[in-house]
């Protein structure tokens, strides 16, 4: 039956198995202290203060304190004598007690006073020597009333309740948390990379919001491996159609240098295999992008000359755009060695450089700098163009991110190529931000945190 109650259901029913327990195990604890407890019927003391009345009218004193304090306790613990301001077993007087003494005189001899369930008399009695004393009594007048056992038993019942409820509890949590481990290390395990994982078939079916919750992740986690790998598919369908265009290139520029009888130092035919190597090569670092931030493991860094890295990029755009000038001051460092994935990193340098070719004005060159840090290489890349607002300068490193002023009038603004330059940074666990330049333009600094090595002429 607990099988079938939902998870709010479950501790709804273990909150009343415990309550119900916890009713049953009072009789029990009233039974036990019935049995463990010395209980005898309470007499009242009317018999033992008659007694004492006849002794203190017709016997020395002395001998009526010596036979009181041998009466049975139980009975002589309710009855206080005062004479000559002295109680006669040397007790202090209650507080009850006491306002009723104050009040005896020969004047008003007897005093009885009644509070709830108890009865309090006062005598003054004049004895043989004419002197007074004083008898107070302290009796219950009915039974002790109904929530007597409860009161006379709190500490039994209340550790019974937190026994009772500390076990249920701890059963109903390892029941509870059991299956929620089991999902939370599925997550981990999924989280990691393991897209197989399943939850549902780890668990005893049941109806409760766990199982359904098991249910929705193996859903999710169906549904996604299916979408990542229909996209290593479609990725890898896109890759063939764009290598074999750039192959049947290759292989018609070979024939034409064969055919024209070109030495093979002929700049542009060069340069034409040198761009289709890097398109092949960026093709593939673009198209593996996504795997490597699903997991950066698998992304490759290798030592590479950052000097060398950035003088490379800045010719190649020097030649695609012959009326961009483009100032490349490294300092003194001739060689700094960093780990990088080089295709990379060059497309994220280049998506730079293009924007600040772009949005560049008058004919100051574009100055890109590298220095060294602490343990990271900075490079900046400074252009004297409009800039962008303060307000909107993290935005441009945002995917399909467009501004409506001057950079987004002439080509549309920062769509992608910011984008995937911040990706290529993260995966360096690099820094990237942007900001304007006195006297206008933009700046766009790069930092790579990585131990790196320099050498100076």
């Amino acid at each position: 039956m607990i099988k079938h109650l939902g998870l709010t259901g479950r501790i709804l029913f273990s909150f009343w198995v415990t309550l119900i327990l916890v009713v049953i195990s009072m009789p029990i604890i009233f039974w036990v202290d019935r049995n463990t407890t010395d209980v005898k019927p309470e007499i009242p003391p009317i018999e033992l203060n008659d007694r004492l009345t006849l002794k203190l009218l017709t016997e020395d004193y002395s001998k009526v304190k010596t036979w009181f304090a041998q009466q049975p306790k139980r009975f002589s613990k309710r009855i206080y004598v005062q004479y000559r301001n002295e109680e006669i077993l040397d007790r202090e007087l209650p507080r009850s007690l006491r306002r009723i003494s104050d009040n005896l005189s020969s004047s008003r001899p007897f005093i009885h006073r009644q509070r709830f369930d108890q009865l309090f008399v006062g005598r003054y009695l004049l004895m043989p020597n004419g002197e007074y004393a004083r008898i107070l009594i302290r009796t219950h007048m009915k039974p002790p009333p109904g929530h007597g056992p409860f009161r006379d038993n709190v500490i039994g019942i209340v550790l019974m309740a937190i026994v009772i409820s500390g076990l249920i509890s701890f059963v109903l949590a390892r029941h509870i948390a059991g299956p929620i481990k089991i999902v939370r290390a599925a997550t981990r395990q999924f989280a990691s990379g393991d897209l197989s994982i399943r939850v549902k078939g780890q668990l005893e079916p049941s109806h409760d919001e766990v199982y359904g919750l098991a249910e929705d992740f193996d859903s999710m986690a169906e549904r996604l491996e299916k979408t990542i790998s229909s996209h290593k598919h479609l990725i890898q369908d896109i890759s063939h159609e764009l290598r074999s265009p750039i192959a049947r290139l290759q292989l018609a520029l070979a024939l034409a240098k064969k055919k024209l009888q070109l030495s093979d130092d002929q700049e542009d035919f060069l340069r034409i295999e040198k761009e289709c190597d890097q398109l092949n090569t960026i093709i593939n670092t673009l198209l593996n992008l996504p795997a490597y931030e699903l997991d950066p493991h698998v992304l490759t860094l290798e030592k590479h000359d950052l000097v060398a890295c950035l003088n490379d990029v800045c010719q190649d755009l020097r030649y695609a755009h012959p009326h961009a000038a483009i100032q490349f001051d490294h300092g003194d460092q001739e060689q700094v060695t960093v780990s990088l994935n080089e295709p990379l990193f060059r497309s994220a340098v280049e998506n730079i450089l293009k924007n600040a070719i772009t949005y560049h004005n008058g004919s100051d060159p574009i100055e890109v700098t590298l220095s060294i840090k602490a343990d990271s290489a900075v490079v900046e890349f400074s252009d004297r163009g409009p800039g962008i607002d303060d307000s909107k300068l993290d935005d441009i490193f945002k995917p399909f991110y467009r501004i409506s002023e001057a950079r987004d009038r002439r080509s549309g603004g920062y769509g992608l190529g910011l984008a995937i330059t911040k990706r290529a940074i993260d995966l360096h666990d690099g820094i990237i931000r942007a900001h304007n330049r006195t006297g206008g333009g933009l700046t766009v600094h790069i930092e790579i945190p990585k131990k790196v090595s320099s050498a100076s002429p």
